[in-house]
């Protein structure tokens, strides 16, 4: 996908900033509501661990976690890989304290849900060392995940903790696998794109930005 939008010349800030709202009304829906945000109650804010690589699929948890943490719940950022481009926006996070300088270490016990974006595909094609921690951290928490853009596991040297939920950017890749919930999240790239790849599209989304798929089996 994003091999389309580097050849079709499409800025990347602008298609990695297309998702965030969706990816937020989402993470709402996955939570359990708007009540779990909403000031007036006497519940804690929801606790959300961001996992943030230096592919696309970091930047778009990373811009994920400022909205989140902007909306009131309470978010820890673990940077595996700093993205390019994204030093303001680590900076605004680290000033708010929720970038966790300890990597996956001092995190809170009680974790509402984890966003993973740390599998995109040349992260994972390339595999750094840092990937087995994250696989064995996530192993052992008991909190839910939604990945962002994950991969196929047999593609992979060692297999991801299967998430609850999965957003696909754009279009539903048929080597997502096992990916919990799909969620099929518009991200505003143009036909003409699809095009290009001489890949039949038509768009689904119409009035909607997301669009909840049946569960992955495959």
């Amino acid at each position: 996908m994003w091999g389309c939008v580097e050849k079709f010349k499409h800025k990347k800030l602008h298609l990695i900033a297309n998702p965030i709202v969706s990816l937020y009304a989402v993470l709402l829906q996955v939570i359990g509501g708007s009540c779990r945000i909403n000031a007036q109650n006497h519940n804690k804010p929801p606790v959300v661990v961001v996992l943030v690589s230096s592919g696309e699929s970091g930047k778009v948890a990373l811009t994920t976690a400022l909205h989140l943490l902007q909306h009131g719940l309470h978010v820890r950022v673990v940077i595996m890989a700093p993205p390019n481009g994204c030093d303001g926006l680590i900076n605004m996070l680290t000033k708010a304290q929720c970038v966790n300088v300890k990597g996956l270490h001092g995190l809170p016990n009680v974790i509402d849900i984890i966003i993973d974006g740390t599998q995109d595909r040349n992260t994972l094609h390339s595999w750094p060392e840092w990937v087995n921690s994250v696989l064995d951290w996530t192993s052992q928490s008991t909190a839910p995940i939604l990945v962002i853009d994950p991969q196929h596991p047999n593609q992979l040297p060692k297999s991801p903790v299967p998430p609850k939920w999965a957003c696909a950017l754009g279009a539903p890749l048929v080597s997502q696998g096992k990916a919990g919930r799909l969620f099929l999240v518009d991200i505003g790239l143009c036909p003409s794109a699809f095009r290009e790849e001489n890949i039949p599209y038509r768009s689904p989304f119409f009035d909607k930005f997301i669009i909840p798929l049946h569960r992955n089996t495959a």
